[in-house]
């Protein structure tokens, strides 16, 4: 909170800290105080809507009639947007899966697994195998992962949250496509804080994770086994969906205030400018893709969007947002995506709502089929 205060001491009417201000003073019961801050942040017309966050930090206001009035407006100026069509389904209903990520050579799809500690391969079809089972190599929650088709290895971020971190240490784990076999598992250091979350590839190989406990990007090489600390903690607040331009020399990493832009012969961090009316913040997945950054935004900042910013040339301003995908009936926390070709394949209804304190899911007749959706752009 005092973070966000002083966002807000020098740029008094930023939609995204003011949302997220909101959150907080909900979670401490200061319901008058969020629904002050969250009609201001309304202002900006971002489209930023706090039904997202009803089943959380919102519930106990959710009914409050100044909250549903607000809702109400936000909605009637930004009707649903539906795009895309299912690609495929998946019917392992209680995967949980967090990350998605295609590999062009086999035409296969990887699926991380929160719930069950593994990666499970799925074909075009949805027919799906283990490609790692529970626990195998150490696994433990899986998160994001990335393809590299060039050099056959499979990147998987594993995590520990409801383990003992000595069971599973959080790490980047590496895997040869061809035979299965892991090359190395790059673990943080013992007695780190936070949680690693998503990954990015540099042409050359290379990968960068974040750490949205804390902060951090680390970097790492595919031929060798550890983890470098690339950027501190605090550089990027909540960093989470990471991404490079197309040529390795910046570094786009999504946090909650927005999308900071890194240079990496520097390791210069800048929040990208933009207008009032746009957001850039709280994106999960966060894609480069022709010129523009391409982004998911769930929870708690949205009932689920997904978005389209055009950059400048100098990939440091965003100029144009364009909303892909919205109010999706179909929308269940969808995450991460992975793209083949110029299409967005992204999962729709993970589920993640669902989990029990102890990382379990429900009763398979209480979940749905996950289903993949494909939009082009």
């Amino acid at each position: 909170m005092e973070a966000l205060e002083k966002i807000l001491a020098s740029q008094p009417s930023e939609p995204a800290a003011l949302f997220n201000l909101a959150l907080d003073y909900a979670t401490i019961g200061e319901n008058t105080k969020a629904i002050d801050l969250l009609e201001k942040m309304a202002e900006a017309h971002t489209g930023l809507d706090p039904k997202g966050g009803t089943d959380r930090a919102f519930k106990n206001i959710a009914s409050e009639p100044r909250l549903v009035a607000l809702v109400n407006r936000i909605e009637k100026e930004n009707p649903p947007i539906v795009r895309s069509a299912t690609a495929f389904v998946v019917g392992e209903r209680d995967l949980a899966p967090e990350g998605i990520a295609y590999d062009p050579v086999g035409h296969e799809f990887y699926m991380s697994s929160l719930s069950k500690h593994k990666i499970v391969c799925v074909s075009s079809d949805g027919s799906a195998r283990d490609f790692k089972s529970s626990r195998q190599d150490g696994l433990g929650e899986t998160l994001g992962m990335k393809v590299d088709a060039n050099r056959r290895i499979l990147w998987v971020v594993s995590d520990s949250f409801g383990a003992k971190a000595t069971e599973s240490p959080a790490g980047l784990y590496q895997y040869d496509l061809t035979t299965g076999a892991l090359r190395f598992k790059h673990l943080l250091p013992p007695g780190s804080k936070g949680f690693l979350n998503d990954v990015a590839l540099t042409s050359a190989g290379e990968a960068f994770t974040t750490n949205t406990g804390t902060g951090e990007v680390f970097r790492t090489s595919p031929e060798r086994d550890g983890l470098e600390l690339f950027l501190p903690a605090n550089s990027v607040g909540q960093a989470n969906g990471i991404a490079l331009s197309s040529d390795d020399k910046v570094l786009f990493v999504a946090g909650w205030i927005g999308v900071a832009r890194v240079d990496i012969a520097t390791k210069t961090v800048n929040l990208l400018k933009k207008p009032h009316d746009i957001t850039d913040a709280g994106l999960d997945g966060l894609y480069f893709h022709d010129g523009t950054l391409v982004g998911i935004q769930n929870p708690d900042l949205h009932p689920a969007r997904v978005m389209r910013y055009t950059l400048n040339a100098g990939l440091d301003t965003i100029v144009k947002a364009e909303v892909l995908e919205t109010y999706n009936p179909l929308f269940d926390v969808p995450t991460t995506g992975t793209f083949v070709g110029d299409s967005l394949y992204f999962m729709a209804n993970t589920q993640l709502d669902k989990r029990r304190p102890d990382g379990s899911m429900p009763p398979i007749s209480e979940l749905q089929p996950i289903r993949i959706l494909k939009l082009q752009l």
